[in-house]
């Protein structure tokens, strides 16, 4: 009898808690605050065969779909840990029918935000098809990201910036743009998630002609009026070079996208410590010389007029203040080898071929790119009749995100108000 009774009480504790699991499962909706910061956040609880899991949504910051390392629940407690680049971020809500509170926790700030959600009835202004794309080079996975459609909707195809980039660095962008309207393609990059083929060694060529071969899969999708291309960061370098090669190019947008080669926007991590410390010009160009003379190395294989003149740098008393000390160890083989392939990359020659309007967003506080050398140099291409217009962030990192005072950073910071609007109303402006 008594393991009958055990047996009907682990029956019960096990059924309490899959019970409490199914009524955690589906979209929560609410807000963290801490201090005067605020953001709004969505919680999405999935059940998965060992129990359950979670992402998070931020939409003010522009992050969608973030995994959770682990969810743990007990009777009335969820313990949701997130993985970020400063350690592990952790939310401990208390549940209470259809609402959740409690606090969130990360290393780099002592007081841990509030959170409250509620439960929510989850729609959607766009559906999400995964699909394969014969690509130049192997098969590309991607999917594709549709509105609602009345007349004909105008389509992007979202670039990668630089390194292994899946499709999912796109996607919230991709959502944003669908609620003005707007369809999509996001794809991963070659060798990346579903896409075939090898991403070491490939060229800015190479990775334009596999955006052209999405456009023309999102060009011929029922529905879709125009396709244009978008690219943040390397991307910028790529948008315009793929916009220029195909026919079809209604529209191009570049976001902290340099209008210099890449081996002279290595320079700026050097040349912007450099000015912060209110250092001379002629220190400035000392500097640029040895990092001239560092992809001489790249090319060549000829280490040594850059190690003279490292060493000689390393009696001055900036050598610390510009960074050198990163220079000291020679880059991999692998290293050489991709970069070789893109780094004498000189994107003028694309922009200036261009026949479709451009929109270019940039922040003069970008901290890897020299925005307003960038800037100068495209107002120049405009003032010879060119498409560009120029959307100038103030107060934003390269990643398009709020600095705080003093550029120190903030617990959410989030894109611009008008980000996702403003692209939207270029893309219709260019398509009607």
């Amino acid at each position: 009898m008594k393991v009958i009774v055990s047996t009907l009480a682990l029956v019960f504790v096990f059924f309490a808690d899959y019970v409490q699991a199914q009524n955690l499962i589906g979209q929560w909706s609410g807000v963290a605050q801490a201090g005067s910061e605020e953001t709004q956040l969505a919680l999405t609880i999935r059940h998965v065969n060992d129990g359950l899991s979670a992402s998070m949504t931020l939409p003010d910051i522009g992050v969608s779909g973030w995994p959770a390392q682990s969810v743990e629940q007990t009777k009335n407690t969820l313990k949701v840990t997130f993985p970020s680049d400063s350690g592990p971020q952790q939310m401990v809500l208390s549940v209470d029918g259809q609402s959740m509170t409690g606090t969130w926790r990360e290393s780099r700030f002592e007081t841990a935000a509030l959170v409250e959600l509620t439960r929510v009835e989850v729609g959607s202004p766009a559906s999400e098809q995964r699909i394969l794309i014969e690509g130049p080079a192997g098969k590309l996975g991607a999917s594709l990201i549709m509105p609602t459609c009345t007349d004909g909707c105008p389509g992007v195809v979202f670039l990668h910036g630089s390194g292994p980039q899946p499709r999912d660095s796109n996607r919230f962008a991709a959502h944003a743009l669908a609620e003005h309207g707007i369809a999509s393609i996001i794809y991963d990059k070659r060798g990346v998630g579903e896409s075939e083929a090898d991403l070491e060694g490939v060229t800015f060529d190479a990775l334009a002609a596999d955006a052209i071969a999405v456009a023309d899969v999102l060009r011929h999708q029922p529905g879709i009026s125009s396709v244009g291309f978008f690219g943040h960061s390397q991307g910028g370098w790529v948008a315009p070079l793929a916009g220029s090669k195909w026919a079809h190019t209604a529209f191009v947008i570049t976001s902290a996208g340099p209008a210099v080669p890449p081996s002279r926007e290595a320079e700026w991590d050097v040349v912007r410590r450099l000015r912060a410390a209110d250092l001379s010009n002629e220190i400035e160009q000392e500097a640029r010389e040895i990092v001239q003379l560092w992809h001489r190395g790249i090319r060549s294989g000829d280490w040594s007029p850059f190690d003279r003149a490292l060493s000689a740098a390393k009696a001055e008393s900036w050598f610390d203040t510009a960074g050198f000390n990163t220079f000291m160890a020679r880059p991999s083989e692998a290293f050489i080898r991709s970069y070789r392939a893109f780094m004498d990359y000189d994107p003028i020659p694309a922009l200036s071929s261009l026949t479709s309007p451009m929109l270019t967003i940039l922040t003069p506080d970008d901290e890897s790119i020299d925005a307003v050398e960038t800037e100068s140099i495209l107002r120049e291409l405009r003032n010879d009749g060119h498409d560009i217009k120029l959307e100038i962030y103030p107060g934003y990192d390269h990643s398009m995100r709020r600095l705080g005072p003093e550029k120190n950073p903030i617990r959410w910071p989030e894109h611009p108000d008008n980000y996702f609007s403003s692209q939207a109303r270029f893309i219709q402006g260019t398509t009607r």
